[in-house]
């Protein structure tokens, strides 16, 4: 059976937290969704066969995988024995023709679900074929921005047919149209790598605007990484584990830092630690509010954390546990969260006053003002169909009574078997106590124990 529609996470005892002391949780992190995406367009476009070792095998990368077999792409997917939530993927690449393309009559249909980075890596591909493609997803995908991205591909000379800039579109592929094409990042990064992914077969010379600075760019300048490393011709290219996925178990150590229940493993360490620097997220260990202790830096007694130029995704990690820290928080530049999955900058502030939390949001900025652990929770969460909410406040719940999940199977976007780890006992997990409770209710039903009923499926 899949994951229940309302569960609730139960906070360690202190019997589970003393044994923590003994023996600690394991836990290797599943791939990047982000790089698994870039890597597979990469991997199309190149010459050669390329095996993505250590990928991401998720609702956002099946998207992905699903749309390139509808193009042509030859691929096989076989299991990652090291982590179930891994895959194997063999890309035959495409030696930049892609094999398929429709008609206006019959245009190649490319469902995206709600995926950002396969709508907008796609759009931009697509464009090197020789064919009409339309893409589409969820309704939540077509509310997503897209239009800098058509812009930029219709400056090139690309036909893009939609009424409101956004999905679904109908994109008609003409091949290389070599050129100097700027694209904005307001509203994403994903447009610029869309443009960076496929520039090397379409002769785009891609930049953002003089004003974009770099810094607030480290997802631009991931795929900038990406393409000057990557095998074009073929060979073997490995997945890092996803930071921003790793941030809920090093979450876990900043709830009780003087227990430490997590060894956090094959993650790549901050880029002053000699990480490679491809993910923003690695630096969420050394920015993350720590349960009961005072953090503070040159704004004086409130620790300011940026969107831009601290952390990507996992400032939503943060976010949540803020209210436990000995001191308050500023989340600042959080203006493209509104923007993602859910409107996540209203959700954090909506689901975090149900938890009792003193939040104020101003503009794009979140004030988390601390209160003790004993006053908050007992609160059912709306996950908003959104993976990062749902994971970041089952990852409040290890501390906070009463905290329930409405729609937890939505962590199926990034990582599937997410309730799997928390559950399993140390050292394969974290032993965490969940149930399944009453929809109308809300009372405790079924103690979950078996791993199929905690994996996150269709």
């Amino acid at each position: 059976m899949p994951l229940p529609g309302l569960i609730e996470v139960v906070p360690f005892s202190d019997e589970q937290l003393e044994q923590f002391r003994k023996t600690k949780a394991q836990i290797v992190i599943p791939g990047s969704k982000s790089i698994t995406n870039r890597a597979f367009v990469l991997a199309a476009l190149g010459s050669g066969t390329v095996i993505l070792k250590g990928a991401l095998w998720s609702e956002d990368t099946e998207a992905m995988a699903d749309c390139m077999q509808r193009l042509g792409i030859g691929i096989e997917v076989a299991p990652d024995p090291a982590v179930s939530a891994n895959r194997i993927i063999t890309v035959h690449g495409c030696g930049g023709k892609i094999p398929n393309g429709g008609t206006v009559e019959s245009p190649v249909e490319l469902f995206v679900a709600n995926a950002g980075t396969a709508a907008r890596f796609l759009t931009a591909m697509v464009c090197l074929g020789n064919g009409v493609y339309r893409l589409s997803g969820v309704p939540r995908m077509h509310e997503r921005p897209q239009s800098e991205l058509i812009h930029a591909l219709r400056s090139l000379g690309y036909q893009v047919d939609t009424p409101n800039d956004k999905l679904p579109a109908v994109v008609h592929g003409t091949g290389s149209r070599p050129g100097p094409v700027i694209v904005s990042v307001d509203d994403s990064s994903q447009f610029a790598s869309a443009l960076l992914l496929s520039s090397r077969i379409g002769g785009w010379e891609v930049s953002t605007p003089k004003g974009a600075n770099p810094d607030e760019l480290p997802y631009v300048e991931m795929t900038r990484r990406m393409v000057e490393v990557f095998p074009n011709d073929g060979g073997e290219f490995q997945v890092e584990p996803d930071a921003s996925s790793a941030s809920y178990f090093h979450a876990a150590n900043a709830l009780f830092p003087d227990v430490v229940p997590v060894d956090v493993l094959a993650c790549q360490p901050p880029k002053a630690s000699g990480g490679t620097g491809w993910q923003i997220d690695a630096e969420y260990p050394r920015l993350t509010p720590v349960a009961g202790r005072v953090a503070s830096n040159e704004e004086g007694a409130t620790m300011t954390v940026s969107r831009k130029t601290d952390l990507g995704d996992s400032i939503m990690t943060a976010v949540t546990l803020a209210p436990l820290a000995g001191s308050p928080f500023a989340f600042t530049n959080l203006g493209v969260l509104r923007k993602q999955e859910c409107e996540r900058v209203q959700a954090l502030r909506d689901e975090l006053t149900k938890c009792k939390a003193q939040v104020v949001e101003a503009g794009d900025t979140l004030e988390v003002t601390p209160v003790t652990a004993d006053a908050l929770g007992d609160a059912t969460i709306c996950t908003y169909h959104d993976h990062r909410i749902a994971m970041c406040f089952a990852t409040l719940g290890l501390a906070v009574r009463g905290i329930k999940l409405e729609d937890p199977c939505c962590v199926r976007k990034t990582v599937p078997s997410f309730f799997q780890i928390l559950a399993a006992p140390p050292p394969q997990g974290l032993g965490v106590e969940i149930w399944e409770c009453d929809p109308a209710t809300g009372k405790r039903l079924r103690h979950l124990t078996d791993p199929d009923d905690l994996l996150a499926t269709k």
